[in-house]
């Protein structure tokens, strides 16, 4: 009897710092998650928004969360010509830019991401990762991480649920072809 009051004593216990956690806001989230098929077929990116530190931990992580796909991430320096010369810091990827984009540096697909750090607020980091196809302008694939953990928890975090719902069964008629 005394075993199962403690067991029952330990179960109530881990509930209500489940629980408070959640409350206060310490929990971790991700958050409008989707991808679409085609992403998986996108072997040469360019990622957008972060600071050169911070691309290598995102480089870093989406090779090893795909580590049978063959991935080739453009220097930032080339891409930032482009980018500079067409004005995409304005927010304004047209036809034109996507075409040169694709055309002269190959790139598939742009990862645009942006890092907030928890400097204003509740103190909580949150990491929005949005992939666009160069082509074509659609977003293939969407995610926001929100905890109060490091950069690289957020991009370990991200890529993995992308990577989850890329390989879920609504998308394994498009991957067997």
């Amino acid at each position: 009897m005394k075993i199962r009051i403690k067991s029952l004593c330990r179960i109530s216990a881990f509930f209500v710092v489940v629980s408070l956690a959640i409350s206060t806001g310490c929990a971790r989230k991700t958050q409008a998650l989707f991808t679409k098929a085609e992403l998986i077929t996108c072997s040469r990116l360019a990622v957008l928004g972060l600071t050169p530190e911070q691309e290598q931990i995102f480089m870093a992580s989406y090779t090893k969360n795909f580590p049978g796909q063959v991935i080739t991430f453009v220097e930032r320096s080339r891409l930032q010509e482009i980018i500079s010369e067409q004005d995409l810091l304005q927010g304004r990827l047209d036809d034109r830019t996507r075409a040169k984009v694709k055309q002269v540096l190959g790139v598939e697909a742009l990862i645009m991401c942006t890092y907030y750090d928890g400097t204003i607020g509740a103190g909580r980091k949150k990491l929005r990762v949005r992939i666009v196809n160069s082509e074509t302008g659609t977003i293939v694939g969407s995610v926001i991480t929100q905890a109060h953990d490091n950069f690289e928890y957020h991009c370990d975090t991200a890529i993995k649920a992308l990577k989850a719902d890329l390989m879920s069964e609504r998308h394994y008629k498009y991957l067997d072809r």
